[in-house]
Protein backbone atom coordinates (compact mmCIF):
# COMPACT_ATOMS: atom_id res chain seq x y z
CA UNK A 1 0.00 0.00 0.00
CA UNK A 2 1.45 3.35 -1.04
CA UNK A 3 2.02 6.04 1.56
CA UNK A 4 1.88 9.82 1.64
CA UNK A 5 5.68 10.05 1.69
CA UNK A 6 5.82 8.36 -1.74
CA UNK A 7 3.61 10.89 -3.54
CA UNK A 8 4.05 14.14 -1.58
CA UNK A 9 6.06 17.12 -2.78
CA UNK A 10 9.17 17.41 -0.63
CA UNK A 11 10.68 20.72 0.47
CA UNK A 12 7.46 22.69 -0.15
CA UNK A 13 7.69 26.27 -1.38
CA UNK A 14 7.45 28.84 1.40
CA UNK A 15 7.01 32.61 1.42
CA UNK A 16 6.88 35.26 4.11
CA UNK A 17 3.64 36.97 5.08
CA UNK A 18 5.01 40.25 3.69
CA UNK A 19 5.33 38.91 0.13
CA UNK A 20 3.00 40.42 -2.44
CA UNK A 21 0.17 38.45 -3.96
CA UNK A 22 1.77 38.94 -7.37
CA UNK A 23 4.96 37.30 -6.10
CA UNK A 24 2.95 34.38 -4.70
CA UNK A 25 1.05 33.87 -7.97
CA UNK A 26 4.21 33.98 -10.08
CA UNK A 27 5.79 31.45 -7.72
CA UNK A 28 2.78 29.15 -8.13
CA UNK A 29 3.00 29.46 -11.89
CA UNK A 30 6.75 28.86 -12.10
CA UNK A 31 6.57 25.82 -9.83
CA UNK A 32 3.35 24.44 -11.32
CA UNK A 33 1.58 24.46 -7.93
CA UNK A 34 -1.68 25.86 -6.60
CA UNK A 35 -0.63 26.85 -3.07
CA UNK A 36 2.33 28.11 -1.08
CA UNK A 37 3.15 27.65 2.59
CA UNK A 38 3.77 30.75 4.72
CA UNK A 39 6.52 30.81 7.34
CA UNK A 40 5.54 31.48 10.96
CA UNK A 41 5.16 35.05 12.15
CA UNK A 42 7.68 36.32 14.72
CA UNK A 43 6.90 34.77 18.10
CA UNK A 44 4.76 31.99 16.59
CA UNK A 45 5.46 28.42 15.53
CA UNK A 46 2.40 28.11 13.28
CA UNK A 47 2.84 27.79 9.54
CA UNK A 48 0.17 29.14 7.20
CA UNK A 49 -1.01 28.37 3.69
CA UNK A 50 -2.18 30.48 0.75
CA UNK A 51 -4.30 28.71 -1.85
CA UNK A 52 -6.02 29.61 -5.10
CA UNK A 53 -9.32 29.50 -3.25
CA UNK A 54 -8.10 32.21 -0.85
CA UNK A 55 -7.40 34.48 -3.82
CA UNK A 56 -10.79 33.73 -5.41
CA UNK A 57 -12.67 34.29 -2.15
CA UNK A 58 -10.78 37.23 -0.66
CA UNK A 59 -9.53 39.18 -3.69
CA UNK A 60 -11.38 38.50 -6.94
CA UNK A 61 -14.86 37.99 -5.49
CA UNK A 62 -14.83 41.28 -3.54
CA UNK A 63 -13.12 43.06 -6.46
CA UNK A 64 -9.93 44.07 -4.59
CA UNK A 65 -6.78 45.24 -6.35
CA UNK A 66 -4.37 42.26 -6.37
CA UNK A 67 -1.37 44.55 -6.74
CA UNK A 68 -1.95 46.02 -3.27
CA UNK A 69 -2.61 42.76 -1.40
CA UNK A 70 -0.02 40.99 0.74
CA UNK A 71 0.14 37.27 1.44
CA UNK A 72 -0.41 37.95 5.14
CA UNK A 73 -3.81 39.49 4.33
CA UNK A 74 -5.05 36.19 2.86
CA UNK A 75 -3.26 33.36 4.60
CA UNK A 76 -4.99 30.67 6.69
CA UNK A 77 -2.96 29.84 9.79
CA UNK A 78 -4.82 26.80 11.18
CA UNK A 79 -3.37 23.95 9.14
CA UNK A 80 -4.81 20.46 8.80
CA UNK A 81 -1.82 18.16 8.38
CA UNK A 82 -0.97 14.59 7.38
CA UNK A 83 1.84 12.26 8.43
CA UNK A 84 4.40 10.71 6.03
CA UNK A 85 3.42 7.16 6.93
CA UNK A 86 -0.30 7.56 6.27
CA UNK A 87 -1.85 5.50 3.51
CA UNK A 88 -3.28 7.39 0.55
CA UNK A 89 -6.75 6.37 1.71
CA UNK A 90 -6.12 7.97 5.12
CA UNK A 91 -5.03 11.19 3.42
CA UNK A 92 -8.10 11.13 1.18
CA UNK A 93 -10.34 10.59 4.21
CA UNK A 94 -8.75 13.56 5.99
CA UNK A 95 -9.19 15.79 2.92
CA UNK A 96 -12.84 14.78 2.64
CA UNK A 97 -13.59 15.43 6.34
CA UNK A 98 -11.70 18.73 6.47
CA UNK A 99 -13.00 19.87 3.04
CA UNK A 100 -9.51 20.78 1.85
CA UNK A 101 -7.54 19.95 -1.29
CA UNK A 102 -4.09 19.66 0.22
CA UNK A 103 -2.41 18.64 3.47
CA UNK A 104 0.99 19.86 4.69
CA UNK A 105 2.92 16.79 5.83
CA UNK A 106 4.41 17.01 9.33
CA UNK A 107 7.02 14.84 10.96
CA UNK A 108 7.12 15.91 14.58
CA UNK A 109 7.43 19.69 14.57
CA UNK A 110 8.88 19.81 11.07
CA UNK A 111 6.98 20.29 7.81
CA UNK A 112 8.58 17.84 5.40
CA UNK A 113 6.25 18.09 2.42
CA UNK A 114 2.77 18.73 1.11
CA UNK A 115 0.31 16.31 -0.47
CA UNK A 116 -2.58 17.44 -2.68
CA UNK A 117 -5.62 15.80 -4.23
CA UNK A 118 -3.70 16.01 -7.51
CA UNK A 119 -0.96 13.83 -6.00
CA UNK A 120 -3.56 11.29 -4.86
CA UNK A 121 -5.31 11.39 -8.24
CA UNK A 122 -2.00 10.81 -10.00
CA UNK A 123 -1.46 7.70 -7.90
CA UNK A 124 -4.39 5.93 -9.61
CA UNK A 125 -3.27 6.86 -13.14
CA UNK A 126 -0.57 4.77 -14.89
CA UNK A 127 2.80 6.55 -14.68
CA UNK A 128 3.24 7.29 -18.38
CA UNK A 129 -0.32 8.64 -18.70
CA UNK A 130 0.13 10.89 -15.67
CA UNK A 131 3.40 12.26 -17.04
CA UNK A 132 1.57 13.21 -20.21
CA UNK A 133 -1.24 14.79 -18.21
CA UNK A 134 1.16 16.96 -16.20
CA UNK A 135 2.85 18.16 -19.40
CA UNK A 136 -0.51 19.05 -20.97
CA UNK A 137 -1.67 20.89 -17.84
CA UNK A 138 1.58 22.86 -17.58
CA UNK A 139 1.51 23.87 -21.24
CA UNK A 140 -2.12 24.97 -20.94
CA UNK A 141 -1.37 27.01 -17.81
CA UNK A 142 1.49 28.80 -19.57
CA UNK A 143 -0.74 29.53 -22.56
CA UNK A 144 -3.43 31.02 -20.31
CA UNK A 145 -0.93 33.38 -18.68
CA UNK A 146 0.42 34.52 -22.05
CA UNK A 147 -3.00 35.40 -23.48
CA UNK A 148 -3.68 39.10 -23.86
CA UNK A 149 -6.69 41.35 -23.64
CA UNK A 150 -8.73 42.52 -20.66
CA UNK A 151 -11.42 40.22 -19.28
CA UNK A 152 -14.67 41.25 -17.64
CA UNK A 153 -17.07 38.34 -18.08
CA UNK A 154 -17.08 34.56 -17.95
CA UNK A 155 -17.27 34.46 -21.75
CA UNK A 156 -13.82 36.08 -21.89
CA UNK A 157 -12.19 33.22 -19.95
CA UNK A 158 -14.17 30.04 -20.54
CA UNK A 159 -12.67 27.03 -22.33
CA UNK A 160 -14.49 25.05 -24.97
CA UNK A 161 -15.52 22.51 -26.07
CA UNK A 162 -16.62 20.74 -22.88
CA UNK A 163 -15.57 17.09 -22.58
CA UNK A 164 -18.23 14.57 -21.58
CA UNK A 165 -18.59 10.97 -20.44
CA UNK A 166 -21.56 8.62 -20.09
CA UNK A 167 -23.00 7.91 -16.62
CA UNK A 168 -22.61 4.13 -17.03
CA UNK A 169 -18.89 4.36 -17.84
CA UNK A 170 -16.46 3.11 -15.20
CA UNK A 171 -14.64 5.71 -13.11
CA UNK A 172 -11.32 4.34 -14.36
CA UNK A 173 -12.34 5.41 -17.88
CA UNK A 174 -13.16 8.89 -16.61
CA UNK A 175 -9.81 9.10 -14.81
CA UNK A 176 -7.93 8.11 -17.97
CA UNK A 177 -9.89 10.57 -20.10
CA UNK A 178 -9.17 13.40 -17.65
CA UNK A 179 -5.49 12.46 -17.55
CA UNK A 180 -5.07 12.17 -21.32
CA UNK A 181 -6.86 15.50 -21.87
CA UNK A 182 -5.15 17.33 -19.00
CA UNK A 183 -8.45 18.35 -17.39
CA UNK A 184 -9.89 17.93 -13.89
CA UNK A 185 -13.55 17.34 -14.72
CA UNK A 186 -15.96 15.84 -17.25
CA UNK A 187 -19.63 16.64 -17.83
CA UNK A 188 -21.75 13.51 -17.39
CA UNK A 189 -24.15 13.19 -20.30
CA UNK A 190 -26.58 10.38 -21.03
CA UNK A 191 -27.96 10.75 -24.56
CA UNK A 192 -29.14 14.35 -24.88
CA UNK A 193 -29.49 14.81 -21.11
CA UNK A 194 -26.86 16.52 -18.95
CA UNK A 195 -26.84 14.64 -15.66
CA UNK A 196 -23.96 15.95 -13.55
CA UNK A 197 -20.20 16.41 -13.38
CA UNK A 198 -17.36 14.13 -12.29
CA UNK A 199 -14.30 15.87 -10.89
CA UNK A 200 -10.86 14.96 -9.67
CA UNK A 201 -11.95 15.87 -6.15
CA UNK A 202 -15.06 13.70 -6.43
CA UNK A 203 -12.91 10.69 -7.32
CA UNK A 204 -10.70 11.33 -4.28
CA UNK A 205 -13.44 12.00 -1.69
CA UNK A 206 -16.14 9.60 -2.90
CA UNK A 207 -13.98 6.71 -4.08
CA UNK A 208 -10.43 6.69 -2.75
CA UNK A 209 -11.48 7.92 0.71
CA UNK A 210 -13.76 4.91 1.16
CA UNK A 211 -11.38 2.37 -0.34
CA UNK A 212 -13.25 1.63 -3.57
CA UNK A 213 -11.57 0.74 -6.85
CA UNK A 214 -12.15 2.91 -9.94
CA UNK A 215 -12.54 -0.27 -11.98
CA UNK A 216 -15.61 -1.30 -9.96
CA UNK A 217 -17.58 1.97 -9.72
CA UNK A 218 -19.75 3.74 -12.29
CA UNK A 219 -19.36 7.44 -13.04
CA UNK A 220 -22.99 7.96 -12.00
CA UNK A 221 -22.09 6.81 -8.47
CA UNK A 222 -19.50 9.55 -7.87
CA UNK A 223 -20.75 12.43 -10.04
CA UNK A 224 -21.96 15.65 -8.42
CA UNK A 225 -25.58 16.66 -8.94
CA UNK A 226 -27.36 18.89 -9.69
CA UNK A 227 -25.21 20.37 -12.42
CA UNK A 228 -24.47 23.96 -11.37
CA UNK A 229 -23.94 26.36 -14.27
CA UNK A 230 -23.23 30.05 -14.83
CA UNK A 231 -24.24 32.37 -17.65
CA UNK A 232 -21.55 33.54 -20.06
CA UNK A 233 -22.46 37.17 -19.33
CA UNK A 234 -21.70 36.95 -15.58
CA UNK A 235 -18.79 39.08 -14.39
CA UNK A 236 -15.59 37.46 -13.14
CA UNK A 237 -16.29 38.89 -9.68
CA UNK A 238 -19.79 37.37 -9.62
CA UNK A 239 -18.44 34.03 -10.84
CA UNK A 240 -15.75 34.00 -8.13
CA UNK A 241 -18.27 34.84 -5.42
CA UNK A 242 -20.54 31.99 -6.58
CA UNK A 243 -17.63 29.52 -6.59
CA UNK A 244 -17.09 30.32 -2.92
CA UNK A 245 -20.80 30.24 -2.10
CA UNK A 246 -21.39 26.91 -3.84
CA UNK A 247 -18.01 25.48 -2.74
CA UNK A 248 -17.03 24.46 -6.27
CA UNK A 249 -13.96 25.08 -8.43
CA UNK A 250 -15.64 25.27 -11.84
CA UNK A 251 -18.89 26.00 -13.63
CA UNK A 252 -20.14 24.81 -17.00
CA UNK A 253 -20.98 27.99 -18.91
CA UNK A 254 -24.35 28.51 -20.57
CA UNK A 255 -25.48 30.86 -23.30
CA UNK A 256 -29.20 30.97 -24.04
CA UNK A 257 -29.67 27.82 -21.99
CA UNK A 258 -27.03 25.72 -23.78
CA UNK A 259 -23.62 24.73 -22.38
CA UNK A 260 -20.91 26.33 -24.49
CA UNK A 261 -17.84 26.10 -22.28
CA UNK A 262 -16.43 25.71 -18.78
CA UNK A 263 -14.62 28.11 -16.43
CA UNK A 264 -12.44 27.12 -13.47
CA UNK A 265 -10.68 28.89 -10.63
CA UNK A 266 -7.40 28.25 -12.49
CA UNK A 267 -8.71 30.24 -15.47
CA UNK A 268 -9.49 33.15 -13.16
CA UNK A 269 -6.14 32.96 -11.37
CA UNK A 270 -4.31 32.92 -14.71
CA UNK A 271 -6.18 36.11 -15.67
CA UNK A 272 -5.15 37.76 -12.40
CA UNK A 273 -1.54 36.69 -12.90
CA UNK A 274 -1.46 38.01 -16.47
CA UNK A 275 -3.12 41.25 -15.30
CA UNK A 276 -5.98 40.60 -17.72
CA UNK A 277 -8.38 41.01 -14.80
CA UNK A 278 -8.02 44.03 -12.55
CA UNK A 279 -10.32 45.39 -9.88
CA UNK A 280 -12.49 48.15 -11.26
CA UNK A 281 -12.11 51.64 -9.82
CA UNK A 282 -14.62 52.54 -7.15
CA UNK A 283 -16.90 55.00 -8.90
CA UNK A 284 -18.31 57.88 -6.80
CA UNK A 285 -22.12 57.77 -6.68
CA UNK A 286 -22.30 61.30 -8.13
CA UNK A 287 -20.98 60.03 -11.49
CA UNK A 288 -24.08 59.15 -13.50
CA UNK A 289 -24.95 58.10 -17.03
CA UNK A 290 -26.33 61.54 -17.90
CA UNK A 291 -22.84 63.00 -17.39
CA UNK A 292 -21.23 60.89 -20.12
CA UNK A 293 -23.93 59.94 -22.63
CA UNK A 294 -23.79 60.90 -26.29
CA UNK A 295 -27.20 62.41 -27.23
CA UNK A 296 -29.21 60.65 -29.93
CA UNK A 297 -30.28 62.40 -33.12
CA UNK A 298 -34.06 62.54 -33.49
CA UNK A 299 -36.69 60.67 -31.46
CA UNK A 300 -36.42 56.89 -31.13
CA UNK A 301 -39.09 54.78 -29.45
CA UNK A 302 -37.69 52.49 -26.74
CA UNK A 303 -40.32 49.74 -26.82
CA UNK A 304 -38.68 46.36 -26.22
CA UNK A 305 -35.20 47.87 -25.82
CA UNK A 306 -33.19 47.19 -22.67
CA UNK A 307 -30.94 50.10 -21.86
CA UNK A 308 -29.59 52.43 -19.21
CA UNK A 309 -31.32 55.09 -17.14
CA UNK A 310 -29.85 58.62 -17.18
CA UNK A 311 -29.66 58.71 -13.36
CA UNK A 312 -27.81 55.37 -13.15
CA UNK A 313 -24.42 55.26 -11.40
CA UNK A 314 -21.55 54.59 -13.83
CA UNK A 315 -20.58 51.53 -11.80
CA UNK A 316 -24.04 50.00 -12.33
CA UNK A 317 -24.01 51.07 -15.98
CA UNK A 318 -20.69 49.28 -16.57
CA UNK A 319 -22.15 46.12 -14.98
CA UNK A 320 -25.21 46.23 -17.24
CA UNK A 321 -23.12 46.76 -20.37
CA UNK A 322 -20.91 43.79 -19.42
CA UNK A 323 -23.95 41.61 -18.69
CA UNK A 324 -25.43 42.47 -22.10
CA UNK A 325 -22.22 41.21 -23.79
CA UNK A 326 -21.99 44.43 -25.81
CA UNK A 327 -19.87 47.58 -25.82
CA UNK A 328 -22.64 50.15 -25.50
CA UNK A 329 -26.31 50.52 -24.60
CA UNK A 330 -28.99 53.15 -25.29
CA UNK A 331 -30.05 55.58 -22.56
CA UNK A 332 -33.82 55.50 -22.06
CA UNK A 333 -36.09 58.04 -20.40
CA UNK A 334 -39.92 58.20 -20.51
CA UNK A 335 -40.04 55.49 -23.15
CA UNK A 336 -37.65 57.27 -25.51
CA UNK A 337 -34.01 56.70 -26.42
CA UNK A 338 -32.24 59.92 -25.51
CA UNK A 339 -28.62 58.89 -25.98
CA UNK A 340 -25.97 56.18 -25.93
CA UNK A 341 -23.25 55.22 -23.44
CA UNK A 342 -20.41 52.80 -24.11
CA UNK A 343 -17.47 51.36 -22.23
CA UNK A 344 -15.17 53.96 -23.79
CA UNK A 345 -17.38 56.82 -22.53
CA UNK A 346 -17.21 55.50 -18.98
CA UNK A 347 -13.45 54.90 -19.03
CA UNK A 348 -12.78 58.33 -20.53
CA UNK A 349 -14.88 60.03 -17.84
CA UNK A 350 -13.07 58.18 -15.08
CA UNK A 351 -9.66 59.08 -16.45
CA UNK A 352 -10.59 62.75 -16.84
CA UNK A 353 -11.96 62.91 -13.28
CA UNK A 354 -9.12 60.95 -11.69
CA UNK A 355 -11.25 58.02 -10.57
CA UNK A 356 -9.20 55.37 -12.32
CA UNK A 357 -6.34 55.29 -9.81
Amino acid sequence: MRTVSEVMTRNPVMLGAGATLREALWTMRDRGISSVLVVPQPGSAEYGILTMRDVIAKVVGPGLDPVRVRVGDLVSWRLTTAEPGWSLQEAAEKMARAKVRRLPVASGDDLVGIVSDTDLFGAIVPGDEWGHARAVRKERAMRRVQQGGAVRTVADLMSSPVLTIEPDAKVVDAVRKMASSGVSSLIVQGGEELEGIITKRGVITKLMAVGKSPEDVRVADVMSVPLLTIDASATIEACSARMVEENVRRFPVTREGRITGIISDKDILSAVLAERWRARPRVPASFIVADVMRPSVGVVEAAGIEGLLPEMNLWDAADRIAAAATRQLPVIQAGKVIGTVGEADILRALEERGASD
